[in-house]
């Protein structure tokens, strides 16, 4: 393992383990892409919703071909246990035309305060090129398992459309078969290969603490 990715890994893990339970950076609904062969990247966001705010970080970085991911989610006003998590994603297969792509991700949550593994999940994202919208589509497919309460079917379906080289308009809806769901619309600002900022609105059906703005910035480390 190159040496910088092993120290990028280890300063995740003496954070305390990742959040990966959802993925895509600040949205619910994930691509089909990983990062780059043998680089790092950090993806975090702020998310403020009166009385609450949700912070996360969350570094990957890319090993024999797969992203691996490691961070934290902390939570207050109300204060909330913070929540740990690891991820895994591949991609599965592209098409030869690059128009599309299929990958497959797992994660486990964790329990810090109390030291006890607190549910997993999987997720099947695929992604869609639309040279008549100049962006693509994002379609996901996945199974949530949390330690307390029922296992949900979850679903997704997203859209980035490129109005510029740098802006991009960013939408989507995720949900669940037992009715939740959740709606996000917003931009995103590219600077250079790999680094962006998101800024978005967000709503949930079935929480009183919506709507939110999350802030979220995604940046590619150097090697």
């Amino acid at each position: 393992m190159p040496p910088k990715i092993a120290s990028v890994l280890f300063a995740a893990l003496s954070l305390v383990p990742v959040y990966a339970a959802r993925a895509g950076a600040s949205l619910y609904v994930d691509d089909a892409a990983t990062v780059a062969s043998g680089r790092c990247q950090l993806e975090s966001w702020l998310r403020a919703a009166a009385p609450s705010r949700e912070s996360t970080l969350v570094p990957a970085c890319d090993v024999a071909g797969s992203e691996f991911g490691l961070g934290l989610s902390d939570y207050a006003q109300p204060r909330a246990p913070a929540i740990a998590a690891f991820g895994a994603k591949r991609v599965l297969h592209t098409a030869a035309s690059q128009r599309w792509a299929l990958a497959a991700s797992v994660g486990a949550n964790w329990d810090p305060r109390h030291g006890a593994f607190d549910g997993w999940n999987f997720n099947l994202p695929l992604s869609v090129a639309d040279t008549a919208l100049r962006g693509q589509w994002h379609f996901n497919l996945g199974w949530n398992a949390p330690r307390h309460g029922r296992a949900a079917v979850t679903a997704g379906i997203g859209l980035e459309h490129a109005l510029h080289a740098d802006w991009s308009v960013l939408a989507e809806l995720f949900a669940d078969h037992r009715g939740g769901r959740v709606a996000q619309l917003g931009l995103r600002r590219g600077f250079g290969a790999g680094h962006s900022v998101d800024v978005l609105i967000g709503d949930r059906n079935d929480d009183r603490r919506s709507p939110w703005l999350t802030l979220g910035v995604n940046l590619l480390l150097p090697r």
